[in-house]
């Protein structure tokens, strides 16, 4: 089984166009989308409506939890302008999607439970970043009952092995799948996971799965300029240029 996981698109529809592009070419099972669907970008229902489209799984990112906020209360100041923008079928999307996916996968000596989620099992806006501390990684993976976790939210790619420690030899995997429309680790491609696992993986070793990181130019420059010449705070023409 291999799977691409896309995550933190932020409105950035040329980012979503060439990443879905390079997806078809590397022979993928299925695609999940962690969310952050909206926010910082001026495209946010043409990745709604691409992303419907394609039937992709999406989870909602808080971005996306914002924005239906943003439209219940009927905010129009120009700090909110990014999710004012989203259509009102679109928001309707977004208010329905969920907050966990789960997976399971039956090797030939264990049944591998994934866990996708935003942030953290526990909330959207909570980041899990590679150097968070062991134990209390550990923790959420035995309290998510979990053997993969799999997540976004950060836009900072990574693949952290853990040693289950109540089983000894048997392993978790924490991925951060980055973001295809706004990096932030000064590299300004899109970035998007695939995720192998075969029947005879076998997660008493370290490289019982595989984690490949790929990442995929675009013209970042045209979609930085057009959001300087939009009532976008030009701060985020700069992030995108900067990856950061």
């Amino acid at each position: 089984m291999r799977i691409a996981i896309i995550s933190d698109i932020h409105a950035n529809f040329p980012a979503l166009e060439q990443t879905l592009k390079s997806i078809e070419e590397q022979n993928i099972d299925a695609v999940y989308c962690l969310g952050d669907l909206v926010g910082y970008n001026l495209c946010p229902n043409a990745v709604i409506n691409e992303i419907r489209k394609k039937h992709i799984p999406t989870l909602a990112g808080n971005h996306d939890v914002k924005a239906v906020e943003i439209h219940n209360d009927g905010s129009n100041d120009i700090e909110s302008y990014a999710y004012q923008i989203v259509g009102k079928e679109q928001i309707k999307y977004l208010s329905a999607l969920p907050a966990h996916i789960k997976l399971e996968y039956q090797t030939a000596n264990k049944l591998i439970k994934i866990l996708m989620v935003h942030g953290s099992p526990y909330s959207s806006r909570e980041y899990l970043l590679e150097d968070k501390n062991e134990k209390d990684f550990t923790d959420i993976f035995l309290d998510s009952n979990t053997d993969i976790l799999i997540c976004g939210h950060s836009h900072l790619p990574y693949h952290r092995i853990l040693e289950n420690p109540n089983k000894k030899g048997s392993y978790f995997h924490a991925i951060n799948a980055g973001s295809v429309g706004k990096p932030k680790d000064k590299n300004p491609d899109c970035c998007y996971a695939v995720i192998t696992i075969e029947k005879s993986s076998n997660l008493s070793k370290k490289d019982g799965i595989k984690v490949e990181f790929i990442r995929v130019p675009y013209d970042i420059e045209k979609t930085a300029r057009a959001i300087e010449e939009s009532p976008l705070p030009d701060v985020y023409a700069f992030m995108l240029r900067k990856a950061y």
